[in-house]
C-alpha cells in the first residue's frame, strides 16, 4: 500500500492534530521525521506511517510540557463540534438564504479543529447546493467541495454522509452517472430516509429521462422534511418537466405557503407560465418575478423569451445584453437563461452554444435538458442532440433498479 505523504507543515500539523509551530519544535528538538527538499530551508514533506511510529516511540514522554497544548486542543475540538452542530441544524432547513451561513459555520469549525470530518462534509454539501441554486460560481464551489471531500477521506473513509456528497459531485460536476447511481443506492441502503440522497437520486432520474420516478422520489424527499425549500422546488420542477404545468404552478403556491420564496422557485414558476398560459396573459407576472429577483439569469431569460415571442425583440435583446454582462461579471450559471432569450429570438445555433456552457458549468437546469419542454424546438438539431448524449447517461444506464427507489409500500 502506498505511503500517505504530507507535503507541508500545515498538512503535517493537521495529521498530528497540533499547531504548525508545535510540529516544527518537535522536529527541531525531538527528531520528528520531517524531510526537506534540497536543504533545511526548502519545502518539507513527511510520511504518515513514519509519524505514527515516532508518536508510538515517544508515548508517555511528552509529560507536562504538552499539557497546556492538549487542553487548548481539546477546547478547540469541542468548539468545532458545537459549530458543526449549528451548521447541521441550519442544514435541516436549508435554503438559498442560509447556505452561506452554513458554509461559514463549517469553515469556522475547520479552523478550530482541522480533524473534524463532519465539518468538511457540511462545507462540501453547502458548496454543491450553492452552485446548483446559483448562489455561487460553480467553478469555485465544485472544486471547493471536491477538496473538502478529499480531506474527509483522509479523516474518515467510511462516513456515509461523505459517500452521499461524493455521489452528488459525480452527478453534477464529473458526470460519472453510474458511479453517482451506485453512491446514492449505497447511501439509501444504509439510510433509507436520507433526504439529500433521495433528492440526488431524483435529479439523476431526471438526467436519465425517467421523469415519472423522479417526481415520486422528489415527493418522498419533501415529505421527509417539508421545511426544506429546495426539496419543494425539486417537486415543482419535476412536475414541470413531466408536462404537468398547472399542477406545477399549484405546487409552487403550496411551497410559498410553507415559507419558500427564493429565486429558484420563481424561475420554475416562470418556466411553467411560459407553457401553461398565453404569453400575453403571463407577461405581467413574469415582469414581477424578474423585478423581485433581478440577478437570477433563468428568470430574466424567461422574461426575455416571452418578450421575443410577443414581438418585443428590442426588449428581449436588451435583456440578453444585460444577462451576458452579468454572466461575465458574476459567473452565476447564466447559460440556460441566455439560451432562453435566444430561443425566443429564433437563434437556435447560438442558443445551443449557451446550453453547452450551462452543461459545462454543472448548472441545475442542464440535468433536465432531455425533458425540458421549452427545448423541444431543438429536437433533431444535430448539435443539440450531441449535447443530450453528454447531458445524461446512455439509455441502458437509465433503467431503475429495485434498490434505486425509496419503498412505495
Amino acid at each position: 500500500m502506498a505511503k500517505v505523504r504530507l507535503d507541508s507543515w500545515k498538512s503535517i500539523a493537521d495529521y498530528l492534530e497540533r499547531s504548525p509551530r508545535t510540529v516544527q519544535r518537535w522536529h527541531a528538538t525531538h527528531g520528528l521525521p520531517v524531510h526537506h527538499f534540497g536543504g533545511s530551508k526548502s519545502s518539507v514533506f513527511a510520511y504518515g506511517e513514519d509519524l505514527d511510529r515516532w508518536l508510538m516511540s515517544r508515548a508517555g514522554e511528552t509529560g507536562s510540557t504538552e499539557a497546556g497544548e492538549d487542553e487548548e486542543l481539546e477546547a478547540r475540538r469541542k468548539r468545532s463540534i458545537e459549530l458543526t452542530a449549528q451548521a447541521q441544524e441550519m442544514w435541516e432547513t436549508r435554503s438559498e438564504e442560509n447556505l452561506e451561513a452554513i458554509a461559514g459555520l463549517c469553515r469556522r469549525a475547520i479552523d478550530q479543529y482541522p480533524g473534524n470530518a463532519r465539518a468538511f462534509i457540511g462545507l462540501a454539501n453547502a458548496m454543491i447546493l450553492a452552485a446548483l441554486q446559483g448562489v455561487m460560481d460553480s467553478s469555485v464551489a465544485y472544486p471547493c467541495a471536491m477538496q473538502a471531500l478529499r480531506r474527509t477521506a483522509q479523516l474518515d473513509t467510511k462516513d456515509v454522509e461523505a459517500r452521499c456528497s461524493a455521489a452528488w459531485l459525480d452527478m453534477v460536476y464529473e458526470r460519472k452517472w453510474r458511479q453517482a447511481r451506485t453512491g446514492f443506492e449505497e447511501v439509501l441502503s444504509r439510510q433509507p430516509q436520507n433526504t439529500f440522497a433521495i433528492s440526488g437520486l431524483s435529479l439523476l432520474l431526471i438526467a436519465e429521462g425517467n421523469v415519472g420516478d423522479a417526481c415520486y422520489c422528489a415527493w418522498e424527499a419533501w415529505k421527509q422534511n417539508t421545511l426544506i425549500c429546495s426539496l419543494g422546488n425539486l417537486v415543482c420542477w419535476a412536475h414541470y418537466l413531466a408536462g404537468e404545468y398547472e399542477q406545477a404552478l399549484e405546487l409552487i403556491a403550496q411551497v410559498r405557503g410553507s415559507g419558500g420564496n427564493g429565486a429558484t422557485l420563481g424561475a420554475i414558476e416562470a418556466l411553467g407560465l411560459l407553457q401553461a398560459a398565453p404569453l400575453a396573459a403571463s407577461l405581467g407576472r413574469l415582469e414581477t418575478l424578474a423585478n423581485r429577483f433581478p440577478e437570477n439569469p433563468t428568470l430574466q431569460g424567461a422574461l426575455g423569451y416571452a418578450c421575443a415571442r410577443l414581438g418585443e425583440t428590442g426588449k428581449a435583446e436588451r435583456i440578453f445584453q444585460k444577462l451576458d454582462q452579468m454572466s461575465q461579471l458574476k459567473k452565476r450559471n447564466g447559460g440556460y437563461g441566455l439560451a432562453l432569450v435566444l430561443l425566443g429570438l429564433g437563434k437556435r445555433q447560438e442558443a445551443v452554444e449557451w446550453l453547452e456552457a450551462a452543461f459545462a458549468e454543472g448548472a441545475l437546469w442542464s440535468l433536465g435538458f432531455g425533458s425540458d419542454p421549452i427545448l423541444r424546438m431543438l429536437g433533431g438539431f444535430p448539435r443539440f442532440e450531441s449535447l443530450l448524449r453528454k447531458a445524461g447517461p446512455p439509455a441502458a444506464d437509465g433503467l431503475p433498479t429495485a434498490s434505486s427507489l425509496p419503498s412505495k409500500a
